[in-house]
């Protein structure tokens, strides 16, 4: 029997987060990053809402910076944790790309938001 009725269950192997976080990306080769928001978040991945995803093409490494808001941290103040990615994903439908993490998302380092009048690309804490 080539069917099963068995429900079909989400072979997913980390949980997902529904909450949406501000993401910035950084393109590896260029110094500016890409605004967007997190959508279906994991430790191995994400799905980014982006306006500019069809800067990203599939392979392409990034720098990736997760802003987590004090109401969800419990913190003073925003925690930006920085990881890479590799671009899997181009969803045109969506506008957005798929992220596979180059690290879990628990491993991401915290990092220094950049002032006011520096460049978006932000430093190690």
């Amino acid at each position: 029997m080539p069917y099963s009725h068995v429900k079909a269950t989400d072979r997913r192997k980390c949980p997902r987060l529904t909450q949406s976080f501000q993401v910035q990306l950084v393109k590896e080769g260029l110094d500016h990053s890409f605004e967007g928001s997190s959508d279906n978040l994991s430790q191995r991945g994400a799905f980014i809402r982006i306006h500019k995803w069809r800067s990203f093409r599939v392979k392409d490494r990034a720098k990736i910076v997760f802003l987590l808001p004090p109401e969800y941290t419990g913190q003073e103040e925003t925690i930006w944790l920085q990881g890479g990615g590799v671009i899997i994903r181009i969803d045109p439908s969506n506008k957005g790309i798929g992220v596979e993490f180059t690290r879990s998302l628990k491993q991401f380092d915290p990092v220094v938001p950049p002032k006011a009048n520096q460049s978006s690309v932000v430093t190690k804490a």
